[in-house]
């Protein structure tokens, strides 16, 4: 009886699957000839797939005839036991021996024992990893597209190969398309995709589409596309909500604006408008709050009872994000304004929106 040590490279492969290759550590003993051993059996793993595709699997491609074989694998992490079996498997050809696995990494140590056709019989043992990771999903939002920098990021819950991305302008023709491949990139590591952007064309919507490793693939679109909508931030009475009647003609103006927008770009992309109300920091943070969404919600109302068919929300921010940063009790015109966004989501949170606690107008 020889014992011997070496390490094996194995190689995975499935229908789409890409390879994937990992170092394992053998320690096994040989009894018979010394051909024998996980040589013989041409042993490759399929030891990484998705849940809902393919189980993890032993695939055998032996040398020799299998009479019957074996094999006890006990799992370091979770403290589970599988075994496998196969009866005769003829030389060349191939025998897949697959096993449940739940979402997750597990360490393998497993025992092979194999009989041969004509009397020789071989025990040794294998210690490996297997992961099964879940549904391919990916995740992507709009603080992750970086317009000025012409880049986005996106994170897959597999490890990915590839992303094709495709950008359109607010002209409503293809900006740019190209795609981005990876090496070695783990799960929900950060994927930063670049594209090539055209003077005078701003982005209105971007594609994606991103491939794991194991061949499949998931589709995204996000709209980072926002148009803030110049105005005459309106003069309410002291502690009130309501619009005073003499401030109608700037609300009316900027109404005039919003509906030039809408003409132009409501025909390339679902809008919605996003009204966001602000104070001062004179009285308390409570009554302050309260103040900037009425105020807010009376300006989304004026837009809805004047024929703006789109989704309306408001929200109000009190004295949360200053536009001058100022102490308390300070009176300050620049911080009692409101701020108008034409966008197909909402927008991002950023300083002067930091929180999203929407409300809509009926």
């Amino acid at each position: 009886m020889t014992v011997h040590r070496l390490s094996l490279i194995q190689s995975v492969s499935g229908m789409g699957r890409a390879l994937a290759i990992g170092l394992f550590a053998l320690l096994f003993t040989t009894v018979g000839y010394a051909q024998e051993g996980p040589d013989a059996l041409g042993i490759q793993m399929h030891t990484q797939t998705q849940m809902g595709g393919k189980k993890p699997a032993l695939v055998l491609n032996p040398s020799y005839a299998v009479k019957r074989l074996k094999i006890v694998m006990k799992g370091a992490l979770k403290g589970r036991t599988v075994r496998l079996k196969s009866g005769a498997i003829r030389p060349g050809g191939q025998k897949v021996l697959s096993w449940k696995q739940s979402v997750g990494m597990e360490r393998w140590n497993a025992t092979f024992t194999v009989q041969y056709h004509g009397g020789n019989a071989d025990t040794f043992q294998l210690e490996f990893s297997s992961t099964v990771y879940p549904k391919i999903s990916s995740k992507i939002s709009k603080d992750m597209v970086h317009l000025d920098e012409q880049m986005l990021e996106v994170r897959l819950n597999q490890p990915a190969k590839k992303v094709e991305i495709q950008v359109i302008g607010d002209d409503g023709k293809m900006m740019y398309s190209g795609v981005e491949e990876y090496e070695d990139m783990e799960a929900n590591t950060p994927l930063q995709v670049h594209w090539e952007q055209k003077a005078g064309i701003r982005v209105l919507k971007i594609n994606l589409r991103v491939w794991s490793v194991f061949g499949f693939w998931i589709g995204t679109e996000i709209t980072p596309f926002e148009v803030d909508i110049p105005h005459e931030d309106v003069e309410f009475e002291f502690g009130k909500s309501h619009i005073p009647t003499g401030e109608i003609p700037k609300v009316q103006h900027t109404l005039s604006l919003l509906r030039e927008k809408l003409k132009r770009y409501g025909g390339l992309v679902q809008l919605q408008l996003y009204i966001a109300g602000y104070t001062d920091s004179v009285g308390s943070r409570s009554a302050n709050q309260a103040l900037s969404e009425g105020r807010a919600r009376s300006i989304a109302q004026y837009f809805r009872t004047n024929g703006v068919r789109i989704p309306i929300f408001f929200q109000g921010f009190g004295e949360d994000a200053q536009a001058v940063p100022t102490p308390d009790e300070t009176k300050e015109r620049r911080n009692r304004r409101a701020v108008y966004v034409l966008s197909a989501s909402a927008p991002a949170k950023q300083a002067a929106i930091p929180r999203s606690q929407w409300k809509r107008i009926p």
